[in-house]
């Protein structure tokens, strides 16, 4: 069994979210805001700890959404309870026989429903009314055990490791340690070891010296009423007294172990990631266990991040694989993470990917129809999986997030492009042409070379509504092609911009998704935009064919810009002449090169168009 579906009702920034899972992992992705953390503490609430202690999460008047009232309080009217609903599917018949009384009417999943009313103004604490399934019955959660196999385990975020792992109060060992010393025939006999080892510490030099010592004068001094001795012993062994004097150390395979102020932050965070990650054997006493882990990637590089996330996803699936027929319980692991961190999302396949944004909220009405004016916003989810994507969309999505870890999933604005030569290049354009706040939205817009013109899988994956929200992933998406004129190759270019068009007008609208083409190609539209472009192209171009580039401008010629482009266009005509990325480059460094007073580089006019489009405020 897993859990499936997650639906949050005027919680924090959910007005109403429905946010979809994969049975093994999924992988929550988004800006700052989008909600991620809220999803995590809804699971929360809607599940007990994995350890059995009580939750340290308490619901209280600041987690009810707000929905756009003023500030200082709700106004009448407005939402005033929280609602929060798991829904859970079985992988295997029988999985779900154990929660029985909360089926859904669909036989085939059960869910829980948590109703949360935040306490009034002078009271701490909420009140929480549970249901199971569906079904209305005058007993609403008639078997709240069973809620009790499913559970989590919370990694939080990890900002200082080393501190945690290094408290004097010994606490993550001793946790560790408890766990191994179930059997209180184990716990005895540990502890009358570690008492015979206390006896022997006693014997060492000089401590049976410093008891001579304080003896002689003890005698002296009571000699005359009530004699008194002394001797030398340790507190009686505890776990939590011995795991006070333990210290977590740790160094590379083959050094000898260090304290751990001497480790970097990200092994620190690892090692204490491991020992959070012991608890997982408990699992085993759990129908499902399901680990949440948030933002992972704190002080790890890169490749850290991926072999952090392979691990939990080898413990999900072999969690699944490995049913222990003796036991009562399903053992079984879910893994969820939240990063903002491309190496962690692309471990896994887009379809374990769920994309939470901060969308501005329509505007609404309450109840007694009085217009909802103060500015509100919510959190809306889309799931990958449920984009109705085909087999071969699903395949070159995962290539080409796997090679290139792009963001393109990541942000509201993404502009496609055909190749490096445009990534290269349009930052620059971009300072060139936009305004200071329009370039602040440049840098936070996805830049995708796709490396080719195959621009539809990435239409459609951003494009697309989920199933289950009714969202989509972009609010902006500019394409970037070339018309090819000149290179044979202009009938295919013509059908790929209609289809693109065509996908845009069957999904989304032109507020949505635009086009921006040229006439030929990116070079010799650099020369068609006129000013100082075909010194700089020339001078590239010489660098790239230190011999050959005298003829090729030749060639050229020098018309007006419109009649070089087309003779630069006619020149390459699907020829190899160079290599448009070094060419990029060397285009760059020469107009780097160039005194700071002169004219700048003249941005191709269709280019300007897409940086200006893409980077409009959205309401």
């Amino acid at each position: 069994m897993y859990l499936d579906q997650l639906r949050l009702q005027g919680f924090r920034s959910a007005a109403d979210t429905t946010v979809s899972f994969q049975p093994d992992v999924t992988v929550i992705v988004g800006e700052n805001n989008a909600g991620k953390s809220n999803v995590m503490d809804a699971i929360r609430l809607l599940t007990p700890p994995l350890d059995g202690k009580g939750s340290s999460l308490y619901p209280d008047r600041d987690d009810l959404h707000r929905d756009g009232c003023p500030e200082g309080g709700h106004a009448e009217g407005c939402r005033n309870t929280i609602e929060l609903s798991a829904r859970y599917r079985s992988q295997s018949p029988g999985d779900l026989d154990m929660f029985s009384q909360a089926f859904d009417r669909d036989g085939e999943t059960a869910s829980y429903h948590l109703t949360i009313t935040p306490p009034p103004e002078g009271f701490r604490r909420a009140s929480l009314s549970w249901r199971a399934g569906e079904g209305a019955t005058a007993d609403l959660d008639p078997e709240p055990k069973a809620r009790e196999g499913i559970r989590h385990l919370y990694l939080p975020p990890l900002r200082d490791a080393q501190r945690e792992l290094a408290s004097s109060s010994g606490s993550r060992i001793q946790l560790v340690v408890e766990r191994l010393l179930k059997d209180d025939a184990d716990r005895k006999e540990f502890l009358s070891k570690v008492g015979e080892q206390f006896e022997e510490v006693g014997k060492i030099s000089p401590l049976p010296d410093a008891l001579d010592s304080v003896g002689n004068r003890l005698a002296r001094l009571t000699e005359g009423a009530l004699p008194q001795s002394v001797d030398l012993g340790f507190a009686d062994a505890s776990v939590s007294s011995i795991a006070r004097g333990l210290r977590l150390r740790m160094e590379q395979a083959g050094l000898d172990p260090r304290d751990l102020a001497e480790s970097g932050l990200g092994y620190a965070n690892l090692l204490f990631m491991a020992t959070v990650l012991t608890q997982l054997q408990d699992a085993a006493e759990a129908d499902l266990t399901l680990l949440l882990v948030e933002e992972p990637e704190a002080h790890l590089h890169p490749q850290l991040q991926s072999i952090l996330l392979n691990y939990l996803v080898e413990e999900a699936r072999e969690s699944g694989r490995q049913p222990d027929s003796g036991s009562p319980w399903r053992g079984q692991i879910q893994v969820i993470v939240t990063t903002h961190s491309p190496h962690v999302a692309t471990t896994v396949a887009p379809k374990n990917l769920v994309v939470l944004q901060r969308r501005p909220k329509r505007p609404g009405v309450a109840a007694d129809k009085a217009p909802v004016r103060r500015p509100s916003y919510e959190t809306t989810a889309v799931a990958v999986d449920r984009l109705s994507l085909d087999k071969d969309d699903h395949i070159k999505l995962r290539s080409y997030l796997t090679a290139t870890r792009n963001t393109f999933l990541f942000g509201q604005r993404v502009l496609l492009v055909e190749g490096l030569a445009e990534a290269l290049l349009l930052p620059e354009f971009a300072r060139l042409t936009l305004s200071r706040e329009r370039l602040q939205r440049f840098l936070g817009t996805a830049l995708v070379p796709i490396d080719g013109v195959d621009f539809m899988p990435y239409m459609r994956t951003l494009l697309t509504v989920d199933s289950a929200s009714q969202f989509r992933i972009a609010r902006r998406v500019a394409a970037i092609t070339d018309g090819d004129a000149g290179t044979g190759a202009e009938k295919a270019a013509e059908k790929r911009i209609s289809e693109l068009e065509q996908i845009i007008a069957a999904t989304a609208s032109g507020d949505l998704a635009r086009v921006f083409r040229n006439e030929f190609t990116l070079e010799p539209e650099l020369l068609r935009a006129g000013g100082p472009n075909r010194d700089i192209v020339m001078e590239a171009w010489k660098r790239q064919k230190p011999v050959a580039w005298e003829g090729h401008w030749k060639t050229v010629g020098t018309g007006s810009p419109a009649e070089q482009a087309k003779a630069l266009a006619e020149l390459i005509n699907g020829r190899k002449l160079i290599r448009k990325g070094d060419l990029a480059q060397d285009i760059l460094a020469v107009a780097a090169d160039r005194p700071p007073k002169v004219v700048p580089m003249a941005v191709p006019q269709y280019l300007k168009d897409a940086l200006l489009w893409v980077t409009e405020e959205m309401v």
